[in-house]
């Protein structure tokens, strides 16, 4: 089975099918561990926690790419990855992504001069550069015919929900087989486009913290006709918060005494469960099969 049939398949067994951001193969056994069926590979995740940099476009298409081999040589959940712009060459971006394991992406139908979805102050380009973006995107998925070609509209902001819903039933026509609307302000808003795309293209809501969109509950959102959610950077989020307390402490005191004793570091038993290591055994051939298959 091809990622992106994995991918097809989760979308039948959950709804919506939630899919946390990672940022390594850990995270992604992590999510394996605790019964998800999918993951998220974000631009700004990748960008902000990986490389140090904002999110502007700026992380190269070999890089994304070497990001998500580390991933799928390890975890067989299949991953949607955010691909910005398509880099100029949506066909050969999606090739790649393929190449490196990936299930599905999405490219949005902002300019280069992008930013977060949930900022304001984007632009975006027309309808009909963005349809070619997509057509360009089909073209390279053949190695993997189920491999999802997900359209972003970030058009809500600027042009509103008739401008919006405009965008995506084009985008669909073009080629997409999923529509991501970003940033949307009422649980309304999606049962208005579930009504315009039709009820067999996957609708996708991103469900991100301080975001304009309010931090609506799966239950919630499966009542209005959404197929997917993000929680594109909460466990970045979560990661890099706990840091940011501990590090005065860590710094004052000298020890990491006081964490443990709190329960704040976790033993090595929770991560060799995670990673399936019995240090009692030898486990090379083990991993090395893992790793090869």
């Amino acid at each position: 089975m091809t990622p992106g049939a994995r991918l097809k398949a989760a979308l039948a067994a959950e709804k919506p099918l939630h899919m946390p951001g990672i940022l390594n193969p850990f995270m992604a056994l992590q999510l394996e561990h605790h019964g998800f069926k999918a993951a998220y590979v974000s631009g700004a995740g990748i960008s902000n926690f990986q490389y140090g940099v904002p999110d502007v476009g700026v992380v190269a298409l070999d890089e994304m790419t070497y990001e998500v081999k580390k991933i799928t040589r390890i975890s067989t959940l299949p991953l949607l990855v955010d691909a910005d712009t398509g880099w100029d060459n949506p066909t050969q971006t999606v090739a790649a992504y393929i190449a490196a394991g990936a299930a599905g992406l999405h490219i949005e139908d902002q300019t280069e001069d992008k930013r977060c979805g949930h900022l304001d102050g984007k632009s975006i380009v027309s309808t009909e550069d963005m349809c070619a973006r997509i057509q360009a995107a089909v073209r390279g998925k053949k190695a993997d015919p189920d491999f999802m070609i997900m359209a972003r509209t970030d058009a809500f902001a600027i042009e509103g929900l008739e401008g919006a819903i405009a965008r995506m039933k084009a985008y669909v026509a073009a080629g997409a087989t999923a529509i991501f609307a970003e940033a949307m302000t009422d649980l309304g808003h999606y049962d208005t486009i579930r009504t315009a795309i039709g009820p067999n293209v996957p609708l996708l809501a991103n469900i991100t913290e301080y975001g304009k969109t309010a931090l609506y509950t799966r239950n919630q959102l499966a009542g209005h006709g959404v197929d997917m959610m993000l929680s594109p950077v909460s466990l970045a989020r979560a990661m890099h918060g706990k840091l940011e307390d501990w590090l005065p402490e860590l710094r004052q005191q000298g020890t990491t005494e006081p964490l443990v004793q709190r329960n704040e570091l976790k033993p090595r038993d929770m991560y060799n469960a995670v990673l399936g290591y019995n240090p009692k055994t030898d486990n090379r051939e083990a991993v090395l099969k893992r790793l090869l298959t």
